[in-house]
């Protein structure tokens, strides 16, 4: 737009889009659905890029694909690539070679502008991922850039044929049956979804269909539009959450709020606070904001540790600011205003998409080759550490099972050594080494009603034990499975992720209260057909519990639900046996075995967690209802301490959960436990 068309509210309105987006992002209260601020972005560039194209088909006749992209290139290429090589340049210093590899992927497919394929073939949960990705925030990029890899091309093709109403009808189909494939891939796949281009089309058609229509509202029209379409996106940031489906037609809220807003015009009420010289200024770096915000959110808590999170939340914005501010005087401006020779002027500027390519690709080999080198650098110095230094016999006597505690111990004493990462561990892919692998058929997932149909251990035999509970009780099914082969009874698991079987309230974000209650009724019915000789139960202690309920504090919800539920457990089977919970670690223990100063000491964790206070409660209820109760926190911790590594086995595989390989390695010694009590 030339300077006398350009609308200084609009500015505005994208710092009001990135504002929410980093608010959300930060974490600041009331602003959880500020995701969609992407979708005001979306519409205003839907908006701006089509009104440039209808310049340029009404002043030449025709549209210049080549200039198109070159302009592109300008904008966007420069800042992107720079954030992508800081951001790597960072995780070769300070990631675990673990993130290490996965960010230089990620960065490769950010640059290549299909980040959002990547993600969603990765099942990548957008407002849960395990490990947040610093190059997650660019699927928005891609899902622009692959928009207008069609769109120009549809405006040159069109344009000269049809016309600008033309045009208009064929950007209304797009927008129709965008929002259509939307609604419907939503609701099927949600993940897939978020990161789609099709179903996300029709919120950049939204704003393409406003620069066709090139009218304003006028008067009372303009004021409403104005402070409705406002109204929406305020409301959409605070009523939404990531439990609300989307996109989905409910992208059409945020969606529409961003027409009505641009189609008040630049005098409406809305528009002249839009245009105050603050927002502005923030729109003016709202792309190098957007692209600086996430890497620090991610990043910088972690690398501070400051001991407060909203300190450090605090601190990260604010050099996302900085950065912003620097990348866009010295970066961005440099480019759009043609200050760089040889590359910003023209055709020339083409060149720039190679570029960034050779250098973001490059820069992820590198990256990824030095993960490589760092590894074996610390397996060298591992060896030459444990060949100095003696490192005591744990092998059980006698042949027998394995001395948990003696191994424990010995574990603590050479981490107390500054004892390294042993290098049979180092570079193991522990991620891998869970219940879920094995048993993958055995358990109700999220979503999930009812069990499988699984039966564990000696299959044939009459005596019949029930594993009940949730994943914590699900990552014990190899050391049942082993020793009802040893032993001669078959194993019935009953379990659900992230479903205690006591009748607790839950408030998890991946699976409602109803969910839950209709798998325990299940269960019960099951168990009451099943009539097994021993029930097993264990859950992870007071898991997505509110702390109060009905007058009841979380530990006297617990105590209730684990008393009421065991008793009815003795109607069923004689023999009832729960095992207490493992506690929580206080690291990825993956990362942990992978960051480039750790030892042996820097991933242990202390015995004190919630779930070793609730396995206080859960034994206190347990008092005259006959059931028994076994501790297994004396598998994982001595000394209330609990090492990640023992000998060469690592004990955990995320920040709560048993790998399948400890697990195997203690049954034996929990078989002496159980024996007289199943």
């Amino acid at each position: 737009m030339s300077a006398k068309q350009w609308r200084t509210d609009v500015q505005g309105l994208r710092a009001i889009a990135v504002g929410l987006v980093v608010a959300a992002h930060a974490g600041i209260p009331h602003t959880e659905g500020g995701f969609v601020g992407v979708d005001v972005f979306f519409v205003l560039s839907g908006f701006l890029i089509t009104t440039l194209l209808l310049r340029e088909a009404g002043e030449s006749g025709t549209v210049s694909i080549p200039q198109f992209y070159a302009r592109r290139a300008r904008r966007i290429l420069p800042a992107a690539t720079l954030v992508i090589l800081v951001v790597l340049a960072y995780a070769a210093w300070q990631l675990p070679t673990t993130r290490l590899t996965d960010a230089a992927a990620d960065g490769t497919w950010a640059a290549f502008f299909l980040a959002n394929v990547h993600f969603a073939a990765e099942g990548v949960q957008y407002f849960q991922p395990s490990e947040p990705s610093p190059f997650q925030h660019y699927w928005s990029l891609s899902v622009e850039e692959q928009f207008y890899l069609v769109w120009p091309v549809l405006a040159l093709l069109l344009m000269p044929r049809l016309g600008r109403k033309g045009f208009t009808v064929v950007a209304a189909v797009i927008a129709v049956a965008s929002l259509a494939w939307s609604v419907y891939a939503t609701g099927e796949n949600p993940t897939a979804a978020y990161f789609s281009t099709p179903a996300r089309a029709y919120e950049l058609a939204a704003g393409a269909l406003l620069a066709c229509w090139g009218g304003r509202l006028k008067g009372a029209a303009s004021v409403v539009a104005g402070l409705g379409g406002a109204a929406a996106i305020v409301g959409s940031t605070v009523v939404f959450s990531e439990a609300t489906p989307f996109p989905g037609w409910q992208a059409l809220v945020p969606t529409l709020g961003t027409v009505a807003l641009l189609a008040s015009g630049a005098n409406a009420p809305t528009a002249r606070l839009l245009a105050v010289r603050p927002l502005r200024y923030v729109g003016d770096i709202s792309y190098s904001l957007y692209l600086w915000h996430w890497p620090l959110v991610v990043l910088g808590p972690e690398l501070l540790r400051l001991g407060n999170a909203a300190l450090e939340m605090t601190v990260s914005v604010a050099a996302a600011l900085l950065l912003s501010a620097l990348s866009h005087r010295f970066v961005e401006l440099p480019f759009q205003h043609k200050q760089v020779p040889m590359l910003s002027h023209g055709l020339r500027s083409l060149v720039l998409w190679p570029v960034a390519l050779v250098l973001a690709v490059g820069s992820g080999w590198l990256t990824t080759g030095y993960a490589a080198y760092a590894e074996k650098e610390r397996a060298a110095q591992a060896q030459a550490w444990f060949a100095a230094n003696e490192v005591p016999d744990t092998a059980a006597e006698t042949g027998g099972p394995p001395q948990v505690q003696r191994e424990l111990r010995a574990a603590l004493d050479i981490a107390d050594r500054g004892g390294p990462i042993p290098p049979a561990v180092l570079g193991e892919d522990i991620t891998e080494d869970r219940w879920q692998k094995t048993y993958g058929d055995c358990y109700a997932n999220y979503g999930d009603t009812r069990g499988a149909d699984c039966t564990l251990g000696d299959t044939d035999a009459e005596k019949t034990v029930a594993v009940v509970g949730d994943s914590h009780a699900g990552m014990w099914l190899t050391a049942f499975d082993d020793l009802g082969k040893e032993n001669g009874f078959r194993v019935v698991p009953v379990v659900k992720v992230g479903c205690a079987p006591y009748p607790v309230q839950h408030r998890g974000k991946k699976m409602t209260q109803a969910e839950c209650d209709d798998f325990r009724d299940w269960s019960a019915d099951l168990l009451e057909r099943l009539d097994p000789d021993a029930i097993v139960s264990t859950a992870r202690g007071q898991l997505f519990m509110p702390k109060t309920y009905d007058g009841m504090s979380r530990d006297e919800q617990w105590s209730q639900a684990v008393r009421s539920t065991v008793q009815a457990y003795r109607e069923i089977s004689r023999k009832v046996v729960v095992l207490g919970d493992v506690p929580s670690v206080d690291h990825n223990p993956a990362d942990c075995l992978s960051a480039p100063e750790a030892d042996q000491l820097s991933c242990l964790s202390d015995r004190d967690s919630r779930e070793t206070s609730s396995n206080e409660v859960t034994e206190e209820a347990l008092k005259g209802t006959r059931a028994a109760y076994v501790d297994t926190q004396r598998f994982v911790c001595a000394e209330d301490r609990c090492p990640l590594v023992v000998g060469e086995k690592v004990t955990y595989y995320d920040d709560s959960h048993l790998t399948e390989s400890w697990v195997r390695h203690v049954t034996p010694r929990l078989g002496v436990i159980l024996e007289p009590l199943i």
